[in-house]
């Protein structure tokens, strides 16, 4: 018999493979994977373009294959971010991917959970399924509801976070919507003691936003990982 793996073990085992350095611009990232209709390939990137525009995207760089008549999407997953705060030696640990609502362009609160231990399947896969999002209704009106998820550090990490933050921003990789004060709630969900919470938008925004827009598009989060050396900037792809 087949065990199950729980989404947690599969995330932190893409974790610790992050081998991703910002400040070089090489290694390799956690990817989701998208298939789109070749002929759809060009609308679907002036979408995914809005939207990392709007800053609900983890980053600008893609990798787009050709398989015969389909088109294969690489785009940054958020936990590239957890992967390179584990390589900075922060004890970082994923809780749970969810719809954020979003009011006047202010993250309010998570309104959906699926927490990481507790399900074999993607969170993030489940909520698009769903479609409890209106990306691009927020993007138009400043309000709206977003997929995002929560990790969970020690507090006397902080510091070291925020400057893994700020040299992940200056290379393009941003999407962070709330990084938590110790022992405090993040957007209603609390995290254990002595530890504090980091909320990222999910990196499936873009996918998100596509469905919305009528594209027909099938979509894997944290499919795998990608050497950023291979990915280019979505300006570069259009």
């Amino acid at each position: 018999m087949i065990p199950l793996t729980f989404s947690l073990s599969r995330i932190e085992n893409l974790m610790h493979q992050v081998t991703f350095n910002p400040l070089k611009m090489e290694g390799d990232i956690i990817t989701n994977t998208s298939m789109v209709d070749l002929k759809m390939l060009q609308p679907t990137l002036r979408i995914f373009r809005d939207v990392m525009e709007s800053g609900l995207a983890v980053s600008p760089y893609l990798k787009v294959e050709t398989l015969g008549s389909w088109a294969k999407i690489y785009s940054a997953c958020s936990i590239t971010v957890s992967g390179v705060l584990l390589k900075a030696k922060v004890p970082v640990r994923p809780k749970g991917g969810g719809v954020i609502e979003v009011i006047d362009r202010q993250p309010i609160r998570f309104t959906d959970m699926l927490m990481y231990w507790a399900t074999t399947i993607d969170p993030i896969d489940v909520l698009i399924s769903q479609e409890l999002t209106s990306v691009l209704e927020m993007m138009r009106t400043g309000s709206g509801r977003i997929l995002g998820n929560l990790q969970e550090a020690p507090m006397l990490a902080v510091e070291r976070i925020e400057e893994r933050l700020e040299i992940l921003a200056e290379a393009g990789f941003s999407g962070v919507l709330d990084l938590g004060e110790p022992n405090m709630n993040v957007l209603g969900v609390s995290v254990e003691r002595d530890h504090v919470g980091l909320s990222l938008v999910g990196g499936t925004n873009i996918v998100a936003a596509a469905m919305s827009s009528g594209i027909r598009i099938d979509t894997e989060s944290i499919s795998g990982l990608t050497d950023i050396r291979e990915m280019t900037h979505i300006e570069d792809l259009l």
